[in-house]
């Protein structure tokens, strides 16, 4: 239960600070990018961000949750954190994130960091904790 607690905080914390990352690009002048709607992604990653963070500490603050909130925020950050990772991967190839290229490397500095890093906790934060949900439940239907 302890290290379920920390693993949603740390979980927490780290999408925040990324989305906190691609809100500050996104006033820097990404909104301002017309290919794809970038502008528009960065500020839907921020959102998602805190979302998820709500998500990954609710059941902390409130005991009387529906189970299925216990593993869906550790999905959703799996899910978000991969594709952020993705989007930031593709967006240094010579084919771009939907015709979008950015980088090298982790430019612009220090924001590219300040969301890779982080997204890659919230990905290894939430796969850890979707372990035991997991094997738990694959117990119970085995009876």
């Amino acid at each position: 239960m302890f290290v379920s607690r920390i693993l949603r905080i740390v979980a927490a914390v780290a999408a925040l600070v990324a989305g906190y990352a691609h809100l500050k690009l996104y006033n820097d002048g990404y909104k301002d990018i017309p290919i794809a709607n970038i502008g528009t992604q960065f500020l839907l990653n921020a959102l998602g961000a805190v979302v998820i963070a709500a998500g990954l500490v609710a059941p902390l603050v409130v005991r009387t949750l529906p189970s299925w909130v216990r593993w869906s925020a550790p999905v959703a950050g799996i899910g978000w954190s991969a594709m952020s990772l993705l989007a930031f991967w593709l967006s240094r190839t010579s084919r771009g994130w939907m015709g979008f290229r950015d980088g090298p490397g982790l430019n612009p500095a220090p924001e590219a960091a300040l969301s890779v890093f982080p997204e890659i906790a919230v990905l290894v934060c939430c796969v850890a904790l979707l372990i035991p949900i997991v094997t738990t439940e694959l117990r119970s239907r085995r009876g």
